[in-house]
């Protein structure tokens, strides 16, 4: 079940109180309740600004979820079973797939998760238009592939935050991070030595 609106209401207040300070806003949503659709619309209504990158996953494991809920966001970074359960489209091609994602969900930017297959990336360019591209699986010997995905999210939230990083960079550095996490076993989380030795500055 959703949590209670009071406590709804005491979350949206403490995103509130530190948003000013923020240029990155991640919603990762494991579907247990905690970010029902009022507080999801109510946070992107009220912080939404110019210099926020706000960017999105909706897990569908377990439990369903619908990733196209994520209105307007900088970044959504389904799988494909997650993509075409939102759509409820089992049919279409990928392409099609995250044209109509994009639609829906008015995402600047898509990245579909296609496990050993990398990733399919749906990026703006300078004119804000979709571009498709492809980014292959960077690690070719998986450990486990536990938190791949969440760190695929964190690294291209974070590289999109730099304003010096364009959407086709931050895809690379979220692919060197899950690359780097499915080398470990267990959902460990990454430490910045070891991220700035894979990518190689």
């Amino acid at each position: 079940d959703s949590i209670d609106n009071n406590l709804q209401k005491t979350v949206l207040e403490k995103i509130e109180k530190i948003i000013s300070d923020c240029n990155l806003l991640v919603f990762s949503d494991f579907n247990y309740g905690c970010l029902p659709q009022y507080l999801v619309d109510e946070i992107i209504t009220r912080v939404s600004r110019p210099d926020l990158i706000m960017t999105a996953d909706s897990q569908t494991s377990s439990q369903t979820g619908d990733i196209s809920r994520f209105k307007n966001m900088g970044l959504l970074t389904p799988t494909e079973r997650e993509a075409r359960i939102a759509l409820r489209n089992q049919q279409d091609g990928l392409v099609v797939l995250l044209d109509k994602l994009r639609e829906r969900s008015s995402a600047k930017n898509i990245i579909l998760k296609l496990g050993s297959d990398g990733v399919l990336l749906s990026m703006q360019d300078l004119k804000n238009l979709p571009q498709t591209d492809r980014i292959q699986a960077l690690n070719s010997s998986p450990r486990d592939v536990m938190g791949a995905g969440d760190s695929m999210l964190i690294g291209t939230s974070m590289a999109l935050a730099t304003a010096a990083v364009n959407p086709w960079a931050a895809a690379l550095v979220g692919s060197i991070f899950a690359a780097h996490q499915v080398s470990q076993v267990g959902n460990i989380p990454l430490k910045l030595d070891e991220v700035v030795r894979e990518l190689g500055v």
